[in-house]
């Protein structure tokens, strides 16, 4: 599969507001106003991209470095502060479950592991949404905790440490 990452232009914004209403990605972004607001108004530390296979947009990716404050008000204190969190949705309902989303995440795993600065990756999915967990574990992330972030219902924090990863490659072979 041919998975680019390309850059989110003002012209995209109707193509996101599309997906958000897709019966598909409704039921996990609820609220397509605050989500098209930031799409719109990127917040400070914060990047967005379309996903594309072979060239065709299919989802959208967005993320942002997290501060300490942040972290903290979301009870998260066990991240660290410059992880970044991440929110994916493939709204083109042909394209979902054939890998497009984790090779995304690879993507941008890939582009911030060079980055030393950024300690870990996280992301949250409802407890019920078992096709992103999977999707999501396929990147290499795994449930670090539930929580239920301003009373939205419980969801899994999915974490991928990019220091392990770090760490390991600077290993030896062998060692």
């Amino acid at each position: 599969m041919n998975v680019t990452l390309e850059p989110f232009e003002p012209r995209d914004l109707e193509l996101l507001k599309r997906w958000l209403s897709s019966p598909h990605v409704r039921p996990w972004y609820p609220d397509p106003a605050r989500d098209m607001d930031i799409a719109t108004v990127q917040p400070p530390g914060g990047f967005h991209a379309l996903i594309a296979v072979g060239g065709t947009p299919v989802g959208y990716l967005r993320w942002r470095y997290v501060d300490r404050d942040t972290l903290d008000e979301l009870g998260l204190k066990e991240i660290p502060a410059e992880s970044v969190d991440i929110d994916i949705l493939i709204g083109e309902a042909s394209q979902t479950a054939k890998g497009a989303g984790p090779e995304a995440l690879e993507l941008l795993a890939q582009q911030l592991l060079a980055d030393s600065s950024v300690p870990m990756l996280g992301l949250t999915t409802s407890i019920r949404n078992v096709r992103a967990q999977s999707a999501f574990a396929k990147a290499g992330f795994s449930i670090l905790l539930q929580y239920d972030p301003a009373g939205d219902g419980l969801r899994h924090l999915m974490v991928r440490d990019l220091r392990e990863e770090r760490s390991s490659a600077s290993r030896p072979a062998g060692a």
